[in-house]
């Protein structure tokens, strides 16, 4: 009864791993992470320039999506964002707004640290940005010079990298 009863339960355990693992993102892009940096192909002008950012939550979904979610202070008023990151059927791409935005995600070197590519249409215009993000706020040089690199060799200026002030995630009102 006790060999039945194991052989049930390590089954049962291998299902649930395995279910696990389906659900899980494929390389691992998950939690929450800091903007560290980040640049854009068009000029931040006044109060359209980012100062600071609220950390990123990243939540892989069931059929290989992610969810990101991050809030933003506009004018003393909290927004949360959520998008969902649609999978394409290369590794680490991804689409947003039924396409209008092509994301790619691509890791460092350093443990945990990832680049996010987008471009796209964005208030009506074409943009492409990239993204330095880590697990936690402190900076980490040998990953923002991998991704100076990175966006360099994707045709981004070095020289309009932005290098925005962490804050914490602020709450909607509740109307």
């Amino acid at each position: 009864m006790k060999l039945l009863f194991l052989t049930v339960a390590l089954s049962l355990f291998s299902i649930l791993q395995a279910e696990e693992d389906s659900t899980s993102n494929v390389f691992g892009f998950q939690g929450i992470y800091f903007v560290h940096a980040m640049m854009s192909d068009k000029d931040f002008h006044g109060e359209k320039k980012p100062k600071e950012m609220s950390p990123l939550i990243i939540t892989p979904l069931r059929n290989g999506n992610i969810k990101a979610e991050f809030t933003v202070n506009k004018h003393g008023k909290c927004k949360e964002i959520t998008l969902i990151l649609e999978k394409m059927s290369q590794s680490g791409l991804y689409t947003v707004d039924e396409g209008k935005r092509h994301v790619r995600i691509e890791q460092t070197s350093v443990d945990d640290h990832w680049v996010i590519f987008c471009e796209g249409e964005f208030h009506g215009k074409q943009i492409r940005f990239a993204k330095l993000v880590g697990p936690s706020p402190e900076e980490n040089l040998q990953a923002l010079n991998e991704y100076k690199e990175m966006a360099k060799l994707r045709g981004f200026d070095e020289t309009k990298i932005i290098i925005p002030r962490q804050t914490e995630v602020c709450s909607p009102e509740k109307v």
